[in-house]
């Protein structure tokens, strides 16, 4: 009778603790509610209902994505939004493959966060900024200074943004997490386009000389004819932008030139053996026949030079050496 009722007792024990540890291990989670141990690209949505997980994935995660990146460029401080260049998340692909997922006990199960940017968009953005935002090289260039003397101004590169590199680099920033610091874009370098004024003709009028410079250093001076009262020669700033042996001199609209035809290369061509044209209309350095004008204001507005003189210069100047009158 004894060994019944501890039999009985003992089965009573078993009968009243067994279902109770069964169902604490083994009950099922509600309809719509994720499992222990899974997490949405790090971020942990156990326990969580599918528009909880959204709203906690929305505002853990993709909130700081769609904040503006924040750059640089020599100095600069540039920032491009995430909706510019085509940024989603796929927020409730996630969170349904979250729900769906079974983990391994005492394992954690990571669901990963799709994200995505459209390349060229972030190509055509950067492409943008890079006009906006480039420093543009300059050019040496030349301008006159005191006693008439050449003053150059030396040529700097310019930088550009890199965008092959930029978009490397970026294209995986918009889809990670913000760094305290900016990215600094990959430049390049953009060489001038001069790189040295070369040669300089400086005419003062009053002293009848020509002087040439390589840059700002003196290599020769020219004793030369000047315009007439009638016809002065202008001043400014001018350019060669023609050069011809021998030419052929054709006479200008003009009264003073009325009657008079076309003189073909050889003794007695008002333009002696070289013609030298400026951007200042009809205006250059020739040689003359009449080597006794040298040192008067006897042209009709043009330079004359000594033969030998202006064959010298002709050599040691090119198409868009600058050229001051004063």
């Amino acid at each position: 009778m004894k060994r019944t009722l501890v039999r009985a007792a003992l089965i009573g024990v078993i009968v009243a603790t067994t279902p109770m540890a069964a169902s604490a291990q083994t009950a099922p989670l509600p309809e719509g509610i994720i499992q222990p141990g899974v997490s949405i690209s790090g971020l942990d949505v156990s326990g969580l209902s599918t528009q909880d997980a959204k709203r906690k994935v929305l505002d853990d995660l993709v909130a700081g994505r769609r904040a503006p990146l924040a750059l640089t460029f020599r100095g600069q401080a540039l920032q491009i939004y995430p909706d510019a260049v085509g940024y989603k998340a796929a927020v409730d692909a996630a969170v349904i493959a979250a729900l769906q997922a079974v983990p391994v006990p005492g394992t954690p199960l990571d669901v990963p966060l799709e994200e995505s940017i459209i390349t060229s968009k972030l190509k055509n953005v950067l492409r943008w900024r890079a006009h906006r935002n480039a420093i543009p090289a300059l050019n040496a260039t030349v301008r006159l200074g005191r006693g008439f003397r050449p003053v150059v101004t030396k040529a700097k590169l310019g930088y550009a943004i890199d965008i092959p590199k930029s978009v490397a680099l970026l294209g995986p920033a918009f889809v990670s997490a913000r760094p305290a610091t900016p990215y600094a874009l990959p430049e390049k370098t953009v060489a001038p386009r001069k790189t040295s004024v070369g040669s300089v003709v400086v005419i003062v009028r009053r002293e009848f000389k020509l002087r040439l410079y390589r840059g700002a250093k003196r290599v020769r001076t020219y004793p030369v004819a000047v315009g007439q009262p009638a016809y002065p020669t202008p001043t400014g700033n001018y350019a060669v932008i023609v050069k011809q042996m021998h030419p052929t001199w054709f006479p200008p609209d003009s009264p003073w030139a009325a009657g008079l035809g076309p003189v073909p290369p050889g003794v007695g061509n008002p333009l002696g053996t070289r013609w030298i044209g400026t951007s200042a209309p009809a205006i250059g350095m020739h040689g003359t026949p009449v080597a006794s004008s040298i040192g008067t204001a006897a042209s009709h507005g043009c330079i004359r030079m000594y033969m030998v003189d202006v064959e010298n210069l002709y050599r040691r100047v090119q198409i868009g050496t600058p050229v001051f009158i004063r």
